[in-house]
């Protein structure tokens, strides 16, 4: 027993400091420059060197991690098997079980605080991936610059499922979050309906449609947007990597909400987009979480799904 109490306890503190090492509280997205916008700062000052010896989707995974995305993956034998690791109810159960025969209820507290602990590291949302040339990007415009390329390849995306989607692009909330910087802003009457009752718990509750003028304050004004929903989130940028010789950033855009919108990311954004098996948001209609569960953790690349196997 005293042999599977201390793997445990070394395998979660071990997860704990990867995850510490590679996560930022962005806290540089919270900065505002000379024109009012977020400072984009590198996370990351060591340059992403591809590593040959494991799945492109866990290429894509350790790449993203300096923005605290993708923390956890690992390759797999079975690639649909693939998991963040995240410790569930019934591990939990087990480790409060230890804690208590070593050393009583102050044991339980301790693994308790720990499993949460690895959790919170273990918590992202889906995230775009994607990289954009330095020398494209210009002085004192790196927020704008990075929003508006993420933003160009959205908009394509969804005008390949909704067609007569009146797309308003990229907006800046006045006050920006740890997980809330961008939010991209459309409306399409059906697409919208459905988003905003994906996010709803009641799911039979009556869908009432946002008023830009009633709900946001956005740095660039309301430009008369009125009804809309939104894919939200925050923007960052993990780090570089060099491709065909040419010094990149990888920029990041983890969804914090809108979620319904994630799978015509998944199928349709150019570029990759990564997925956890299980994420949650809060709902819009009571004060409670909506759990999304899926077969596996795997990413997406411009439609085509990787998995994290063992090469």
């Amino acid at each position: 027993m005293r042999k599977v109490k201390s793997a445990l306890v070394i395998g979660m503190a071990s997860m704990l400091a990867v995850g510490c090492a590679s996560t930022s509280d962005n806290a540089g997205d919270k900065k505002a420059g000379s024109n009012g916008y977020p400072v984009l700062e590198v996370l990351s000052d060591k340059p992403y060197v591809w590593d040959d010896s494991v799945s492109e989707a866990l290429n894509v995974a350790r790449m993203a991690q300096p923005a605290g995305v993708g923390n956890g993956m690992r390759d797999f034998a079975d690639g649909t098997l693939a998991n963040t690791g995240r410790i569930g109810g019934g591990t939990r159960v087990f480790d409060a079980g230890l804690g208590l025969l070593s050393q009583g209820i102050f044991g339980v507290i301790s693994m308790e605080a720990l499993n949460q602990g690895v959790n919170r590291q273990l918590d992202w949302k889906p995230s775009i991936v994607d990289f954009i040339p330095v020398k494209d990007v210009p002085d004192g415009e790196r927020f704008k610059y990075v929003q508006n390329f993420i933003g160009d390849k959205l908009q394509d995306a969804f005008k390949k499922v909704y067609g007569g989607v009146t797309w308003h692009g990229p907006f800046t909330p006045k006050r920006v979050f740890k997980n809330l910087n961008t939010e991209y802003v459309l409306f399409d009457n059906d697409g919208c309906k459905e988003s905003l009752k994906f996010e709803m718990y009641n799911k039979n509750s009556e869908v009432k449609y946002l008023d830009a003028n009633k709900h946001r304050e956005f740095i660039e004004g309301n430009q008369n947007i009125g009804m809309f929903c939104n894919y939200g989130g925050v923007i960052s940028i993990a780090g570089k990597r060099l491709i065909d010789g040419e010094e990149n950033y990888i920029v990041v855009f983890e969804s914090s909400f809108g979620h319904f919108f994630d799978s015509v990311v998944a199928k349709h954004y150019d570029g990759y987009f990564i997925m956890p098996e299980m994420y949650f948001f809060s709902a819009i209609d009571r004060t409670a979480r909506v759990v999304i569960n899926r077969d596996k953790a795997s990413v997406y690349k411009s439609g085509s799904e990787l998995l994290f196997t063992k090469i």
